[in-house]
């Protein structure tokens, strides 16, 4: 089992955060080669340089996150550097108290309901699925691409359905596996339909590229892409659709006590 999921300098990020690290220092490395530079020999010599080069990357408009990732990748690939690049980290925080926000805004459920009607009168059930799985359960993009037919648990059509999600971003920090409970009956209902007629670990998405296409073609073809909505505007749009139930039904209960005081 040891061998299967690797050595302990693997297992110290994941996968994925690893293929962007290595990224990360291609581009450094391709920087550095660029004005003839090569590594330096002191942390003090190699904080001046990242920060030269951290100063280029904020002037071509480059995301935050491509400074943030060469950082973490350096102190990932020279443990000994964590604390040492001061000047570097610094610009890194000034990066982030000006930087342009660029947040996905959230998607009103009117919008949402069109997007599902649009896709299945385009035959496409489990694409419109996995928007109101994302709008009602509120998941981040990646753990609607990896929902599959094994993480589902819904005994009848009205629900209500449990979606295991394993190990999520929060779930890791906690250590424990999360799950996310959906009450609505008409995504209940769907979810069953799904259970009985495919088979188990069947998945709910084919491709993250393909679904990504998909979702901003019903973006173009509702007309609705004049707004910047992403993927991760399902989620957001969830909270605040909750959100402002949870804000009228206490209004409501205010509104009682109210009038039963009068």
């Amino acid at each position: 089992m040891r061998k299967k999921l690797g050595t302990l300098k693997q297992l110290t990020v994941q996968p994925t955060t690893r293929a962007r690290y290595d990224q990360s220092l291609e581009k450094k490395i391709k920087f550095l080669k660029s004005i003839n530079r090569e590594l330096p020999p002191t942390a003090a010599q190699l904080d001046l340089l990242v920060s030269d080069y951290l100063e280029q990357l904020w002037a071509e408009g480059e995301g935050r996150s491509s400074g943030s990732n060469v950082l973490a990748a350096l102190q990932d690939f020279q443990p000994q550097l964590k604390g040492k690049l001061l000047q570097s980290w610094r610009l890194m925080k000034a990066w982030v108290v000006h930087e342009v926000p660029n947040r996905a805004p959230p998607l009103p459920l009117e919008h949402v309901e069109a997007m599902v009607g649009y896709n299945l009168f385009k035959q496409r059930p489990l694409f419109a699925l996995s928007l109101l799985l994302g709008f009602f359960g509120l998941l981040r993009t990646g753990e609607i691409l990896s929902v599959n037919l094994s993480q589902v648990s819904v005994s009848q059509p009205k629900g209500p359905a449990v979606i295991s999600l394993g190990l999520t971003k929060a779930g890791k920090r906690q250590g424990a596996a999360e799950s996310v409970t959906i009450h609505i009956e008409d995504v209940c209902r769907r979810l069953f339909q799904w259970k009985s007629q495919a088979p188990n670990h069947s998945k709910l998405t084919i491709s993250s590229y393909q679904w990504r296409k998909t979702f901003n073609d019903t973006l173009t073809a509702l007309s609705f892409n004049s707004v910047d909505f992403r993927p991760y505007s399902l989620r957001r749009g969830g909270a605040t659709h909750f959100f402002n139930l949870a804000l009228f039904s206490s209004s409501l209960v205010a509104l009682g006590v109210f009038f039963v005081a009068k």
